[in-house]
């Protein structure tokens, strides 16, 4: 009677690490996972933030992340993103995937603006996240900016322009967010392409992305008392020796670069 029993025993036993096998394989196969990303941007991004798009169009990682993308964001598995940092590195990760993506798959192209008039990559091209489509304005306009109000994203995104801050060649990753924000801030501010300060002529050069989001910089001065313009915003990562010229020399002028729209390409 004790070997039937213990057979049968044996037999639930293997049943059951069946069936707890496969809720395991289930659970790891819907866990969100910026290897594949990281592996793309690791490839076909220089240290300089240029892209080989070429590489790109048939890089297995990047359609495997975009395959990802399709099926999970933080509304159809929060549970995967319960903290800030966890969703905001997703948006920003998703925005970066969908922009190599697309742009890779027209490529050659001199320039976004060539994909679709009017900007139209940004405003009409759709792309899959989560199950629903959507935008590259969207994800930016409607999701980002709002929903984080953190002024650091201006220099994460990228939009596969020459006067956009470099792109990252590594994946954001929620533990190290905060560290990568500030890191690509700061690499933007001290970058002569996006803020030149000119003691001879007293003219401070900013990029035009400081122009167009103007209120995402104030607003978050504004809220820590630490300024109320654009400016203050930069001098929070200037040098010390850059910040006491500035308050010393209140005379100086602002003017914005034209924003070069050619392709960031190798």
């Amino acid at each position: 009677m004790w070997r039937i029993l213990n057979k049968r025993t044996l037999a639930y036993t293997w049943i059951i690490g069946l069936l707890f096998a496969g809720f395991a394989s289930q659970s790891g196969a819907d866990s969100f996972d910026y290897a594949p990303l990281n592996r793309t941007l690791g490839r076909v991004v220089n240290a300089q933030g240029r892209v080989d798009y070429e590489a790109a169009k048939t890089d297995a990682d990047l359609q495997a992340f975009v395959d990802q993308l399709a099926r999970i964001s933080p509304d159809t598995h929060p549970a995967l993103f319960s903290s800030r940092a966890d969703s905001l590195a997703f948006w920003i990760n998703a925005y970066n995937a969908c922009v190599l993506a697309g742009v890779s798959k027209a490529y050659p192209v001199s320039s976004v603006t060539e994909i679709a008039p009017l900007f139209g990559f940004f405003k009409i091209y759709r792309f899959v996240i989560g199950g629903h489509r959507v935008t590259l304005d969207h994800i930016e306009h409607e999701i980002i900016r709002p929903q984080f109000a953190d002024p650091r994203i201006h220099a994460a995104i990228n939009c596969a322009a020459v006067s956009c801050p470099r792109l990252l060649n590594e994946a954001f990753i929620p533990d190290k967010l905060e560290d990568q924000l500030n890191s690509v801030m700061r690499d933007m501010i001290h970058n002569p392409i996006h803020v030149q300060i000119n003691r001879e002529t007293k003219v401070v050069s900013l990029s035009a992305i400081f122009d167009w989001f103007s209120s995402d910089f104030t607003s978050y001065v504004q809220a820590r008392e630490t300024g109320e313009t654009v400016l203050d915003y930069v001098s929070l990562f200037l040098s010390k020796d850059d910040i006491m010229y500035l308050q010393n020399h209140p005379d100086f002028q602002i003017v914005f670069f034209d924003y070069d729209w050619s392709l960031n390409s190798q």
